[in-house]
């Protein structure tokens, strides 16, 4: 009976296991919302400018172009003298 017992606890933690989520993917969209007053870069999740719109209605917040997105990230390299 133990036995059985046991092998029913390593299965359902091999079960577990297989249903661990993986990290989510840092992606840099195009559109950011940002509400008044708040502080730091605001939230940059939109694929589009409507879509952003359509979140902050209602809100004190504006939309943006994501300057990250739009410039992407510049790479610095280091002179040698």
């Amino acid at each position: 009976m133990m036995k059985y017992l046991l092998a029913a606890v390593c299965a359902a933690f091999a079960m577990s296991l297989i249903n661990i989520p993986t990290p989510a993917q840092a992606r840099d969209y195009p559109y950011c919302i940002k509400r008044w007053g708040e502080a730091g870069p605001g939230d940059c999740r939109f694929t589009s400018f409507r879509q952003c719109q359509a979140t902050r209605s209602g809100l004190n917040a504006d939309c943006f172009r994501n300057p990250r997105f739009s410039f992407g990230q510049q790479q610095r390299r280091m002179r040698r003298y």
